[in-house]
């Protein structure tokens, strides 16, 4: 009875062992995989920033408009301007700047943007860096067609979108066809990183 009521002990302990090695084991596994996410992540988000300002030799966010530190706010309270970047020559002359922004108020919630604005209040490139909209509709903001209209327009003014034939002297985009939320989503933030260039940085 002795040696049974030990070799259960023993084995308890074994299993107890085994238990809490699996866990360290899974513990660590996690934290590798989070960390190989986040730098993933944060590679892709860089390939997006110098995809809308390819003149750019380099693209630094600059920190003190970071959220955590920014004294400016966007009036529309579903906007966040979650980072600003100076973009700058081989020489570093400071050609612009890249806002990475988020709307809340996509079709399938959050809809995150970059777009590139130069010195002279100029449209670089446009790119949604995120989203969760509605495939054949909402998603197109995603595609190379939509992102075009945006390049080349003003940035001392705000955009606004139309059903069609848009016209570009009018700082006018096409709508996305059956996807009015995520237009509107798309073209807010747009017009947020807009009102930031012209109330604090131009002529900066």
């Amino acid at each position: 009875m002795a040696k049974s009521k030990s070799n259960a002990l023993k084995n308890i302990s074994v299993l107890f062992v085994v238990a809490l090695v699996s866990v360290a084991l899974l513990a660590v596994l996690n934290q590798v995989t989070k960390d190989k996410i986040a730098e993933a992540e944060t590679q892709a988000k860089i390939e997006v920033y110098q995809s809308v300002f390819e003149s750019a030799e380099t693209i630094e966010e600059i920190e003190e408009y970071s959220p955590e530190k920014s004294s400016y706010a966007p009036e529309d309270e579903s906007i966040t301007i979650n980072a600003v970047l100076e973009a700058r020559s081989k020489d570093n002359e400071k050609l612009g700047y890249v806002f990475d922004v988020t709307s809340s108020e996509g079709y399938g919630g959050d809809v995150q943007i970059a777009v590139g604005i130069t010195n002279d209040g100029e449209i670089t490139a446009f790119k949604v860096i995120s989203a969760s909209e509605t495939p054949g509709l909402g998603a197109k903001s995603m595609e190379d067609e939509y992102a075009s209209e945006f390049s080349g327009l003003s940035a001392l003014e705000n955009i606004t979108f139309v059903k069609s034939d848009a016209k570009s002297e009018n700082n006018e985009i096409d709508a996305i066809g059956g996807a009015t939320i995520t237009t509107t989503a798309t073209t807010n933030a747009v017009n947020a990183a807009i009102d930031m260039f012209n109330n604090v940085l131009k002529g900066e």
